[in-house]
């Protein structure tokens, strides 16, 4: 038997929300990296699930690089567009 077919959905859902989580996270670090570097001053992430998670996760260590993290929630908490700017912004 097919181990994928074997598995629960729930499985598959707790899998996929784990490698969501984790790509928003690798995104958010990034978006925090390029406007640390000056190569960006702001940059806007989009479509994000966990984005106000990860933003409360990140944005201690982003005000100490000198940048803001503004989630702009989405109706019915659905997610949410992330912004990572500089503080001088």
């Amino acid at each position: 038997m097919d181990r994928e077919a074997a598995r629960p959905d729930l499985d598959r859902g707790a899998e996929e929300t784990q490698r969501r989580l984790t790509s928003e996270v690798a995104e958010v670090e990034g978006a925090i990296a390029l406007v640390a570097s000056g190569s960006a001053s702001r940059v806007t992430l989009a479509g994000l699930r966990f984005g106000e998670q990860v933003a409360r996760r990140f944005s201690a260590e982003a005000l100490a690089s000198g940048i803001v993290l503004e989630p702009i929630p989405w109706p019915e908490d659905a997610g949410c567009d992330l912004i990572v700017r500089r503080i001088d912004e």
